[in-house]
């Protein structure tokens, strides 16, 4: 399989307005260098009508953004390994979380929590913002014991925390066979208690009123469109933790989910970033035929 790399000639505080427009188009990850700004294609995701439709939508905050500045190189998957090497070093979330890919060794305090991910096509290595949000919440709102769900687990990154910060069971689904083979193999990295368990399925396939707490960090439209769905499978009281969202989605997504039956209970926001817990208030009695 090849994977497409892509160089953007833009200011990199505009991917702050853009970062989200391109995870909904199928992009995989994003490199931030100190010239470049670089996203990642898979071969299947990427296509003409892709293109045109990033080119259209960037010059939408970069009115002077053209062809000449979209340069597209394909590469090998041994590439993209190489590449993460390079700039790819332990990252410390909080006091406690530190993330690091398996080529690098840390030796820190006894409380620390080392999370080793190796990055591959999934996005997830604690360098997003809206993954440090999501990080952040995790620590205040998980309690031991919880059942805990991780929506589009991408890397497995949130749900082998979950686990490490002492849930009861973990279950993290993703539609994208690339990301859960890179799933399982973080868990096995970072060896699990055997209570983190993936698959590949979407959300209509999992089982109702199970779970004490949802991660959901998607962007705005799946968040939208899974929301009702969402307060079924979360038990009553149970809680969801949202990001992947631009400050500027707030207003809809809570009213969306404020119909749901949700209530906001924190917000927080790193840079252009949103994140939010909703907890499940007024949940609604599915009738069976």
């Amino acid at each position: 399989m090849s994977w497409i790399e892509i160089k953007l000639n833009i200011p990199q505080e505009k991917m702050e307005s853009i970062s989200a427009y391109l995870f909904a188009q199928g992009c995989e990850g994003v490199n931030l260098t100190e010239k470049d700004v670089i996203v990642y294609f898979s071969q299947f995701r990427w296509s003409t009508e892709t293109k045109l439709a990033l080119i259209d939508y960037i010059k939408e905050f970069v009115p002077s953004f053209s062809l000449r500045d979209f340069q597209v190189v394909r590469f090998a998957d041994q590439d993209w390994n190489k590449k993460w090497k390079e700039y790819f070093k332990p990252l410390r979330i909080s006091q406690r979380i530190i993330i690091k890919p398996p080529w690098e060794t840390h030796r820190g305090k006894k409380e620390e929590i080392p999370i080793t991910i190796d990055p591959k096509m999934a996005f997830g290595t604690g360098h997003h913002e809206s993954t440090q949000l999501m990080i952040a919440g995790l620590e205040t709102w998980l309690k031991e014991g919880m059942d805990v769900l991780d929506a589009g687990t991408g890397s497995g990154i949130l749900a082998i925390i979950a686990d490490k910060l002492g849930a009861g069971s973990v279950m993290g689904f993703d539609n994208d066979p690339v990301a859960l083979k890179n799933a399982f193999e973080n868990a096995l990295l970072n060896d699990t208690s055997g209570k983190v368990k993936f698959f590949l399925a979407s959300p209509e396939m999992l089982q109702l009123s199970k779970y004490d707490l949802i991660m959901a960090n998607i962007n705005c439209s799946v968040l939208i469109k899974y929301a009702d769905l969402f307060a079924e499978l979360l038990k009553d009281k149970g809680k969801i933790l949202l990001s992947g969202l631009l400050l500027s989605d707030e207003a809809k997504i809570l009213q969306i989910y404020n119909q749901a039956g949700f209530v906001m209970v924190q917000k927080n926001a790193l840079r252009d970033w949103l994140f939010l817990v909703l907890e499940l208030r007024n949940k609604k009695v599915v009738m069976e035929d």
